[in-house]
């Protein structure tokens, strides 16, 4: 009897490797609460043949390498107690970010400068398994004053044939996955650039990390080389005359950001913060919303010193 697949099967269960490439078999337990999936099991290089052989046709392809690539979105919550990871902490140990738990206060990340984790990931639509390997990958973050706020990587695993597995993945537990607080007025407690207080619309950062696959004779492995942070933040425009942005970006200006998303006390164990010391504004766009005048600020987050560039925090 054939099988049905549908797409509300889809699972992704990751767990942090303690060698590189070796497989770390996440289980259920591992398993994260995630949206919009993405998953290619057989990108790789591939050769063209091309032969002269006196009449029309293809001559196929010959494959070189093969590799999967991933993508998923997760809502970006805590955990809901100050000093413990949020349950896709594994997300942030393989792109390039180490935390450091303060028990009852906070888990604070800062950027892997070496040393740099990867993962398993088992990904499951219904009975059918595809493992990847050795996963590195980027994220990016999402807040705005329309929608809930989202974490999404992109990453790429080295290549495991995929299987069939009778009941697909058991023992899932998504208990630890809270809903994620709405970023509005009376979640937003800190929303400053350059020393200005700014009325939001949005913020989007980009870790500018992107993983890629290296192959050579003696080496394959997802690798992650540089690294170009950016973001962006969108509000109400107001008096030029105090805060000229324009002039602002046009002078190459670098100043610090900041944003906390949740209150104190209140949503202990669910505040988000954001810092970036040193933040080039590197365009400026006017739009219309509603009929009132927005701007989007475009920058660039610089590194003046090793991995310190930005850096986060659960509390």
């Amino acid at each position: 009897m054939p099988i049905l697949l549908r797409e509300q099967e889809q699972v992704i269960a990751l767990k942090v490797e303690s060698t590189y490439g070796t497989e770390a078999a996440p289980a259920g337990a591992q398993a994260l609460l995630v949206h919009d999936i993405t998953v290619r099991s057989l990108e790789g290089d591939v050769a063209e043949l091309n032969n002269m052989v006196g009449f029309l046709g293809h001559q196929g392809s010959a494959r070189i390498n093969t590799y999967c690539s991933v993508e998923f979105g997760i809502y970006l919550a805590g955990s809901g107690e100050a000093g413990v990871a949020p349950n896709y902490n594994a997300v942030y140990e393989i792109s390039s970010h180490a935390g450091v738990v303060t028990a009852d206060t906070s888990v604070d990340y800062t950027i892997a400068t070496s040393d740099q984790d990867s993962g398993t990931i088992h990904y499951f639509v219904g009975v059918h398994k595809h493992t990847l390997l050795g996963v590195r990958g980027k994220i990016t973050k999402a807040f705005s004053t329309t929608g809930l706020p989202v974490l999404k990587f992109s990453g790429f695993g080295l290549y495991v044939p995929p299987a069939k597995v009778p009941g697909g993945l058991t023992g899932v537990d998504f208990t630890g996955a809270l809903k994620p607080l709405p970023w509005v007025k009376s979640t937003v407690s800190d929303f400053t650039l350059h020393g200005v207080s700014l009325n939001g619309a949005s913020f989007d950062f980009d870790q500018g990390m992107p993983a890629e696959y290296l192959a050579l004779t003696g080496q394959e492995e997802i690798v992650q080389s540089s690294r170009k942070g950016t973001m962006s933040v969108k509000f109400r425009e107001d008096d030029v005359s105090v805060d000229n942005w324009w002039e602002i970006a046009r002078a190459n200006t670098v100043d610090a950001f900041s944003m906390q998303h949740g209150v104190d006390v209140t949503h202990e164990g669910r505040i988000f913060q954001f810092a970036a010391p040193a933040v080039e504004v590197a365009n400026v766009d006017r739009s219309f919303e509603k009929g009132i005048a927005m701007l989007t600020l475009s920058c660039n987050i610089l590194a003046t010193a090793k991995g310190n560039d930005y850096t986060f925090a659960w509390l």
